[in-house]
């Protein structure tokens, strides 16, 4: 895998792994997946089931190791701002830069894995959306950029 990441990445990695697998290994779909969310990535459920189906060995454990190839396909794969803006763009029809702010909290809680208005209400807080207007690509730059960590 030192291939794939560079040793600051399998460091930080190995971290958050063993931090949240105290036994070394997790056998369960939502510990894979509060993980790979707690490394910014965006698994879907049904991904983070099939990674582990995938990566376990035949005990239906999951350790460091696997755990990188998981991550390795997941990143492969995942383009997480992109997809986001392109959801946005498609909304835009006048490519103005913006969508109303009703228009993204439709879409929010009607597609693809559907917030609920506290999590919608609480992306906006976070992504500085007041009034009408939502820029998306500001909205998307704030969102996914990582809290400082002091």
């Amino acid at each position: 895998m030192a291939k794939y990441f560079s040793q600051g990445d399998i460091e930080l990695y190995k971290e958050c792994f063993f931090f949240n697998c105290k036994r070394g290994y997790l056998t369960q779909v939502d510990e894979l997946a509060r993980i790979m969310r707690s490394l910014n990535c965006s698994p879907t459920l049904e991904e983070v089931g099939k990674y582990m189906q995938q990566h376990s060995k035949s005990d239906g454990k999951m350790e460091f190791d696997s755990f990188l190839e998981a991550m390795h396909d997941h990143r492969e794969k995942e383009r997480c701002k992109e997809e986001i803006l392109r959801g946005f763009i498609a909304q835009d029809a006048d490519r103005k830069g913006y969508v109303t702010a009703n228009e993204a909290r439709h879409v929010l809680s009607n597609f693809g894995e559907r917030l609920s208005t506290r999590e919608i209400e609480m992306l906006f807080k976070e992504g500085n959306v007041t009034g009408g207007q939502l820029r998306y690509k500001e909205f998307v730059d704030s969102v996914l950029t990582p809290a400082p960590d002091y």
